[in-house]
């Protein structure tokens, strides 16, 4: 597939093996000739973070250089102010950074999933609605204390990438829509990840979707966000039964049983995921759509509802998209971070090379 000789591969194997990077694994089947020589990557070389910010905490994600989850822990904050969420995640990377110091690469690098618009360029923190953040400079903050590979991404983006790397592989043309505290998306087309105009496609939940309708923080009126997150349906809920806004433990809890107090509040949520949606599958005939909602994974009968309700409004040539729900839930932001500091290291390791 390379074009390369056999002693040019050969040559290249036995540096990545001296490395520490693959290794061999014994003879493989043969029906002809000399068994083959088998090979993996030493996955156990070296480890990656993935750290997903939300207002509630972080999603911890560790990762091998072969891909393989390590472990995964949730992190709740009392506050997310950038000077809190930084100081956590320092904490993070010590502890990691000793867990892994006997591995030859050790900790080699840390991805994180950010709710909101990145400076691709910079990877600056340029706008988070949720987190109340603008022109944050986390990458440079966090350079001054780790000196491995950083990447800082938007969730939707880096939860896309998971997805469609780990479940959807064959589809060239494949949006995922991120659905918690806001509403994200993110898109492969023709192949290929897009990130848009210096980084900041897919910010879907500021779409106007209510003529003159609430006040959002990010400046609009109308935005997806107010009414189709989950945020928006926990307050409702609230407003619902005249009480306290449910957690999100309480709110998976009434998505798989639904009271009578409950049904308009997620029958109005289901209704705006489908006018927003059915706008992305007009715009851009996905072949796969991805939904990760905890409300959805919770209530089968919901997320049917939402299928159907799309591929009835939807235009004609939209009947051959996959609608499905993920496999991957809140982990997927931070499982694409890692993913991206893994990408990273093959990355420098190709240039060093050269």
């Amino acid at each position: 597939m390379s074009g390369l000789h056999k002693v040019t591969v050969s040559s290249q194997i036995a540096e990545l093996i001296e490395l520490g990077i693959i290794k061999e694994t014994g003879a493989g089947e043969s029906e002809l000739g000399r068994k083959p020589i088998m090979l993996e990557i030493s996955g156990e070389s070296g480890y990656a973070l993935g750290i997903s910010i939300s207002t509630t905490g972080l999603v911890v994600v560790a990762m091998d250089l072969a891909g393989r989850t390590d472990y995964r822990e949730f992190i709740p904050l009392e506050a997310h102010s950038p000077e809190t969420v930084l100081e956590a995640i320092l904490s993070i990377i010590r502890k990691a950074k000793r867990r892994y110091r006997k591995s030859k690469f050790g900790l080699f690098g840390v991805g994180i999933a950010v709710p909101g618009a990145i400076d691709r360029a910079t990877e600056r923190v340029a706008f988070s609605a949720k987190l109340g953040w603008k022109n944050v400079q986390l990458r440079e903050n966090l350079s001054k204390h780790f000196g491995g590979i950083l990447h800082i991404g938007n969730d939707a983006t880096l939860a896309t990438i998971a997805e469609h790397e780990l479940c959807a592989p064959e589809s060239d043309d494949f949006v995922c829509l991120l659905i918690d505290e806001g509403i994200g998306s993110g898109a492969f087309i023709n192949g290929a990840i897009h990130y848009g105009h210096n980084g900041q496609f897919g910010e879907v939940g500021h779409m106007t979707i209510v003529h003159n309708g609430l006040q959002c923080p990010c400046g609009n009126t109308g935005c997806w966000d107010l009414y189709g997150s989950e945020l928006a349906l926990r307050q409702a809920l609230g407003i619902a039964r005249g009480g306290d806004i449910p957690n999100t433990e309480e709110l998976v809890a009434l998505a798989a049983s639904p009271p009578a107090w409950s049904q308009e509040a997620f029958s109005n949520f289901i209704g705006y995921l489908i006018t927003g949606i059915v706008s992305i599958m007009n715009a851009m005939s996905p072949s796969t759509l991805v939904v990760n909602s905890n409300v959805l994974s919770a209530s089968p009968a919901m997320f049917e509802t939402l299928r159907a309700g799309v591929m009835a409004r939807a235009l004609a040539h939209t009947g051959i998209c996959e609608i499905r729900l993920s496999s991957l839930a809140k982990d997927a932001p931070a499982i694409g971070a890692a993913m991206a500091a893994i990408e990273g290291f093959y990355e420098e390791l190709v240039v060093k090379n050269d």
